[in-house]
């Protein structure tokens, strides 16, 4: 069956290289026009951090999209590169637990020296802290926003409001005068004195920007880790990190509905573009699809979730009570859908959901979609529930925090021990189940550890005052760094480990690591500024036509590439052609278009302060005239620039090594050749994995323990030898029958191979067992056989009756011993069980895929001693060999049958045990048999050889009676075949691929596998409780009125909604009686007084606010886990 996971650049490969190479070509060609003009204006309007509305009649404004979009598809080729043309084969990953907790402690340590105390609140700073910043630099930005727009009014010749309000400040600057960005200040830390106990600091407000970016940031770089590691053990961990993640997404986009009352197609458009812009164009370029990114698509879903959920009647969204009854129908939908095995599921999911398997998806996009959807069906919700009743639980905090201390410890103590007893429960049930186990409660129980970090978290003013700037700036980019993880610091989809200097694992992941992190910063900064250029703020006109365009252009050139594909033409130089074709194109249109009214602005001396051009009038300019080379040049220049790109991808593309895929069968020259590496038993890693693992405080064996590797070939050879772990051999093998044919050395290889399937106790020692039997196992849908045939005559009987009369159900019940081993499922099935119905199914007829065959110690010993045994040998080689051939080159292709030869292992001579073993079978006599098995055409009539002798030479003392070795020299060899398997197997016809998907699809878990009434029931408990009662912490927070007074959460919310409304011009907030409030909420709207130290307010204000932001980005910033 076709291995969906293994896949290759198609047409949208060609059309994203044709696209941005013409991009890069007009880019090049248009700087070099500039500058020889001696004017650099849209260089230096390119370089600015801010973005402004696209003009497609100014100059300046085309050369800055051209130049981010160039420098995007710069950063995709370098992606592409890196998965399928890297300089060096991509390693495999591997767990070190030691090495993994090292780096975590050390970037905690690290992080906590960088605290620093949230001098404006963190973008959560609240609308009072973001007044009083804005009063201190109010200087500041206006003068510099003056002469920036001075200067671009001058550069474009036109009065374009879209490029008036460029502010030309640099980094620095724009970082202490940005309202949204989080600073931190060392001048206010030694100036202004601190009072943890003042909560009307904007940076004491719960949940604060700074804290949630830290938060992420924390998270992130444990997902990270997990992924780069392959820290299995920490999976139900990091199921509980993608859980907040989810979490925040609901509690973050509620806030900015709730506040912004914005429902506008701009809105949703900005957004999504801000969570699916980088993970389309990597589908377009890698081939790829999109479920395999699958975060994406989730967060996607639960943002218009909130969305229809706050757009559908949106005019009760500020009654006391209509909004949470809209909130309550929302989780009995939720409840129906995911909880219930109702079909609704797939009722709603059809359309757009298939259940062929896909890259990321082995069951389906169908089942994939349910199984990460129903891991946190009700997160969001939750999230959604704690920002309905955000203001609550922070004038929560500010009602306890004035209490008296004790008051304050007995309020607050109480309401941690409750979730903390929640914690220990989750920890010692859920949590410490197995993998599978525990994705089936995540969706229920993941609420608790989050609800107590973010209780806790917020604890006391001084908690909620600090954060860790390290993982706070990590926390800004978790989008990108999630995605980008699968083709530069991973590779392989993520299943392999990017290598840029092999030898020095650590070396290599310290280089990589950043190049990693600079190439995500780049790439968020890139999404936010071409954002803010084709989605501008509150024009819809423009967005619709910018989208159509976009969608236009892609689409065009995706049909461009299907045409180059259909016609055979998809290579470099068809790209190289199309490229500079379309780019001079593009680049002809911007200076028809543009260009004159860009030159006549030009100021009227070069060395003049661009400022001032605006000022000169342009008949005291003197006329431009361009000379002849200067017209001519740029597209020569652009030229170059593409040429020399194309050079660099054709020289790796040469040069460099594969994506991760099956080995191609000229790799059969060096799959044999390697070598036997001692290892260390004394090392500080096992040292250490001795007593973490096994309670082993010191080592006594040393050395004497060995590993084999391969030699090291040319990267370009795509010869990637590796361990194939039982899962990968597994898959490979599936619907495969495979012939063990020969003597002991072959039953010893078979034994070996078994191990290599998962099954430990093949090969045991066992004296109750027939030593020279058949013998049949089953490893799910894979069937391994091995047929006792020591001599050349029973090889040739065997083998002949194996090729001719396939074996049947019956023969099969004859074989002895009989062993069933289950296939281990996918991990995200739920029905994985330790048991397979479908493994004691054997088929009626089915011709074996692979023989493997091995004789000639028998013959030698036995029927080598007269010329008539001799000449007897000799012709049944060769009758073997004939077999062999006409097996592997039947004319018709289904019945040809692969065939693999075991070239005979070392002889130890002087550990035979027989005196007539050491006089037939000795090394000299052995060789010569293996030099027979040459001559007579056995080797050639192979599909491949397996060299016994280079994997027992180096071991040949450890032979303990001459010819037999330990089970690991064997697992050695298994490992050669393994990998050999990728060009020897034969690939099904299209009747079986059709066949055996079929099969896999009517034993696939199905939608509505994973609901649980009883435990939904639950959920929708705590939502009426989260929702009616006005506690985000879903009931914890009543604890608290058992030790002090007025603090009742249903009693808060007219105090705490009602200055929020004011302070945010919303809506008076509608009573169940109908009417606008109370007294004192009547008192806060008509009167205009707000209420002192509602942090609250400001902070819910500039989380509602966030979304608006280009220079940082939001609560919905992103990152998960597979």
């Amino acid at each position: 069956m076709t291995n969906p996971s293994i896949h290759e650049p198609g047409p949208s490969s060609t059309a994203m290289a044709i696209l941005f190479g013409s991009i890069l070509f007009a880019t090049s060609s248009l700087a070099a026009r500039t500058w020889l003009m001696g004017d650099t204006r849209a260089m230096k309007y390119a370089c600015i951090p801010k973005s402004n509305e696209f003009e497609h009649d100014s100059f300046i404004s085309i050369y800055a999209l051209l130049y981010h979009l160039s420098v995007f598809g710069g950063i995709l080729l370098f992606a592409f590169v890196c998965e399928y043309h890297p300089p060096f084969p991509h390693s495999d990953k591997s767990y070190d637990r030691d090495e993994f907790w090292f780096i975590i402690v050390l970037l905690g340590i690290v992080s906590v020296s960088t605290m620093k105390r949230n001098e404006d609140g963190g973008k959560g700073g609240g609308v009072d802290g973001e007044m009083m910043k804005r009063s201190l630099n109010e200087g500041k930005e206006e003068e510099t926003k003056e002469k920036g727009i001075d200067s671009i009014r001058g550069s474009t010749g036109s009065d374009s409001p879209g490029l008036e309000d460029v502010n030309l400040i640099d980094d620095d600057m724009k970082l202490s005068s940005n309202k949204h960005q989080c600073s931190y200040s060392g001048a206010a830390d030694s100036t202004k004195e601190f009072n943890p106990s003042n909560n009307d600091n904007p940076e004491n407000a719960v949940l604060n920007r700074c804290q949630t970016e830290e938060w992420k940031g924390w998270m992130q770089s444990m997902f990270l880790l997990y992924h780069y590691y392959h820290a299995e053990e920490m999976y139900n961990s990091i199921r509980v990190m993608i859980t907040c993640y989810v979490w925040m997404t609901g509690f973050g986009n509620f806030s900015f509905f709730y506040l912004k009352n914005d429902f506008s197609f701009v809105r949703v458009m900005q957004m999504l573009w801000r969570l699916n812009f980088l993970v389309v164009f990597l589908c377009l370029s890698q081939g790829t699809s999109y479920i395999l990114y699958y975060i994406c698509p989730l967060h996607t879903y639960y943002f218009l979730m909130v969305y229809v959920t706050m757009k559908v009647g949106s005019h009760v969204n500020y009654s006391r009570y209509g909004l949470r009854f809209k909130l309550l129908g929302l989780a009995l939908i939720i409840f129906m859908v995911w909880d219930v095995d109702s079909g609704l599921f797939g009722l709603f999911h059809f359309i757009v959901l298939g259940k062929r398997p896909v890259l990321g998806a082995t069951y389906g996009s169908m089942w994939e979609w349910y199984f990460r959807s129903s891991l946190d069906h009700w997160s969001a919700f939750l999230g959604m529930v704690f920002a309905a009743n955000f203001p609550i639980i922070s004038l929560f905090y500010k009602k306890v925090e004035a209490k008296p201390l004790m008051q304050q410890v007995l309020a607050k103590g109480v309401v941690g021990l409750g979730l903390f007893l929640a914690l220990c429960m989750w920890i010692m049930v859920p949590f410490g189940q197995n993998k599978v186990s525990y994705n089936a409660t995540n969706a229920y129980f993941g609420f608790v550890p989050l609800l107590s970090y973010v209780y806790f978290r917020n604890l006391t003013p001084k908690l909620r005052s600090y954060s860790l700037n390290l993982l706070h700036q990590i926390g800004k980019t978790t989008l990108e760094t999630y995605l980008m993880q699968h083709h530069i610091w991973l590779t392989s989809d993520a299943k392999s480990l990017l290598t840029l200097i092999p030898g020095w694992p650590k070396v290599n992941m310290l280089v990589v690591t950043t190049i990693y992190y600079l190439t995500s910063r780049r790439l968020y900064k890139l999404t936010l500024y071409l954002r803010g250029m084709l989605l501008p703020d509150k024009n819809e006109r423009k967005c619709i036509r910018n989208m159509i365009c976009l969608f236009g252009i892609i689409l065009a050139f995706y049909v461009l590439a299907l045409s180059l594909d259909t016609m055979n033409l998809s290579n470099l130089k068809s790209i190289a052609v199309c490229s500079i074709l379309c780019g001079l194109l593009l680049y002809q249109t911007v200076m028809d278009g543009t260009w004159q009214s860009y030159s006549d602005s030009l100021p009227s001396s070069p060395d003049a302060d661009p400022m001032e051009s605006n000022n000169s009038s342009h008949s005291n300019k003197p006329h431009l005239v361009e000379s002849p080379i200067a017209k001519i040049s740029p597209p020569l220049i652009g030229t170059m620039v593409l040429f020399c790109v194309g050079l660099l991808w054709q020289g790796m593309s040469i040069h460099g090594a594969g994506k991760v895929a099956s080995l191609p069968a000229s790799c059969e020259v060096d799959v044999n050749k390697g070598a036997w590496l001692p290892m260390n038993g004394c090392s500080e890693f096992q040292r250490g994995a001795s007593y973490r693992d096994h309670g082993l405080d010191n080592i006594g064996t040393c050395h004497g323990s060995y590993v084999w590797g391969w030699n090291t070939t040319k990267s370009n050879t795509l010869c990637r030898f590796s361990h194939r772990p039982t899962k990968q051999l597994l898959n490979t093998l599936e619907h495969r029958r495979l012939v063990f044919i020969g003597d002991s050395m072959t039953r010893n290889v078979f034994h070996a191979f078994c191990r290599a399937l998962g099954d430990a106790t093949a090969g045991r020692y066992d004296a109750t067992v027939a030593k020279h039997s058949d013998i049949y196992k089953v490893y799910g849908s894979t069937e391994l056989e091995f047929k006792w045939a020591p001599l050349a005559v029973d090889q040739v009987r065997k083998f002949q009756d194996v090729i001719q009369t396939p074996r049947t159900s019956d023969e099969a019940d004859l074989l002895d011993p009989i062993i069933t081993i289950p296939a281990p499922d996918e991990e995200n099935n739920p029905n994985q069980t330790t048991t397979n119905a479908n493994t004691n199914t054997i088929p009626k007829t089915r011709k074996p895929d692979l023989a493997f065959l091995g004789g000639g110690a028998w013959d030698r010993l036995h029927l080598f001693s007269t010329d008539e045994d001799q000449k007897s040998h000799r012709l049944q080689v060769k009758e073997l060999a004939s077999l062999m051939n006409d097996a592997k080159l039947d004319p018709i292709q289904s019945n040809q049958i692969p065939t693999v030869w075991l070239n005979p292992t070392t002889i130890h001579t002087n550990a035979l045990m027989h005196e007539d073993k050491r006089d037939h079978m000795k090394e000299e006599n052995m060789q010569t048999m293996r030099d027979i098995h040459a001559e007579l055409g056995v080797w050639a009539a192979s599909s491949f050889l397996l060299d016994g002798v280079s994997f027992t030479v180096d071991r040949v003392q450890e032979s303990y009676d001459g010819v037999h070795y330990p089970h690991q020299v064997y697992d050695a060899g298994a490992q050669i075949l393994a990998n050999a398997l990728d060009w020897i197997l034969m690939p099904f016809s299209m009747e079986e691929e059709e066949d055996h998907l079929q099969k896999k699809l009517e034993n696939a878990p199905q939608p509505g596998k994973m609901a649980n009434p009883f435990l939904g029931l639950m959920m929708l408990c705590f939502a009426f409780i989260g929702l009616f009662f006005f506690d985000g912490l879903l009931g914890f927070t009543y604890l608290a009125t058992l030790v002090v007074n007025g603090v009742m959460p249903n009693d808060l919310y007219e105090e705490a909604f009602g200055p929020l409304h004011k302070k945010m011009h919303l809506p008076p907030i509608m009573l169940d009686n109908g009417s606008s409030g109370n007294s004192s909420a009547a008192f806060y709207q008509n009167e205009g007084h707000v209420p002192e130290n509602h942090d609250m307010v400001g902070l819910l204000a500039a989380r509602g606010g966030a979304a608006d932001d280009d220079d940082d980005d939001d609560t919905f910033e992103l990152v998960s886990s597979r």
